[in-house]
């Protein structure tokens, strides 16, 4: 892992910040395109109502993002900066993916159920399903939820650099938050493979032709050298 020096911590946050504003530009942005202008298809299967809800596992599903961010960072930090480079330019086209399918299909579920219980983590999913676009919800297939997880294993596996234990547990972590949509009754089982499915073909793209890892590159290097005055990505 790269030393944490002020030039790496640099590189690091705005990588982490890059993805947090595509993540939420497409989240947002197709939802309210698609409930103005589009049909909504509903995806759920009669195997989705079988599925308990689990108010608890809001745990896991909340704490997704500062699983994310963790991830983010240290592969950022990895020694091979190419590498690193390689792993964001999937992600960002991963969010293209979404944003093309979200606005091509843009899909629904009533899968949420009323929740009337009263205890800690009943109060919260209510209140997730009511900041989560309670009207009109959209944008279930793929889970970006599930792309970005399974993505943050990608990044490391197979790759010796990293620690089996971190290996591990992303893997272990990204099964977690797959189950956490389910059980929050958040997504529906299509959304879990269609987010595995994307953030493979994107990491696969990523890897087969240069010319996507070169242009995030140059966009990265011009960021960074608005930013802090950078030569290089190396700095």
């Amino acid at each position: 892992m790269r030393e944490l020096n002020r030039k790496n911590l640099q590189y690091a946050l705005v990588t982490l910040i890059l993805t947090i504003i595509s993540n939420q530009a497409v989240y947002q942005g197709a939802h309210y395109f698609a409930v103005r202008f589009l049909r909504l298809w509903d995806i759920t299967l009669p195997i989705d109502y079988t599925f308990p809800l689990i108010p608890w596992t809001l745990i896991i599903y909340l704490g997704s993002y500062a699983i994310w961010s963790v991830s983010y960072i240290v592969i950022a930090l990895q020694d091979d900066r190419k590498q690193s480079e390689l792993f964001f330019s999937a992600v960002m086209l991963s969010k293209l993916f979404c944003l093309v399918v979200f606005l091509l299909v843009p899909t629904t579920s009533d899968i949420r159920p009323v929740i009337t219980g009263s205890s800690f983590f009943e109060r919260l999913a209510r209140g997730l399903y009511a900041i989560d676009f309670p009207v009109d919800p959209t944008n279930y297939f793929p889970s970006m939820h599930c792309l970005a997880s399974w993505l943050c294993y990608i990044g490391v596996r197979g790759k010796k650099e990293f620690p089996f234990w971190w290996r591990a547990l992303s893997f272990i972590l990204a099964i977690a938050v797959f189950v956490s949509t389910i059980t929050t009754r958040q997504h529906v089982i299509l959304d879990i493979f269609g987010g595995v499915v994307f953030a493979e073909l994107s990491y696969a793209m990523a890897t087969s032709y240069d010319v996507i890892s070169r242009t995030y590159t140059r966009f990265s290097s011009w960021i960074m050298k608005k930013l802090f005055g950078w030569k290089t990505l190396e700095g």
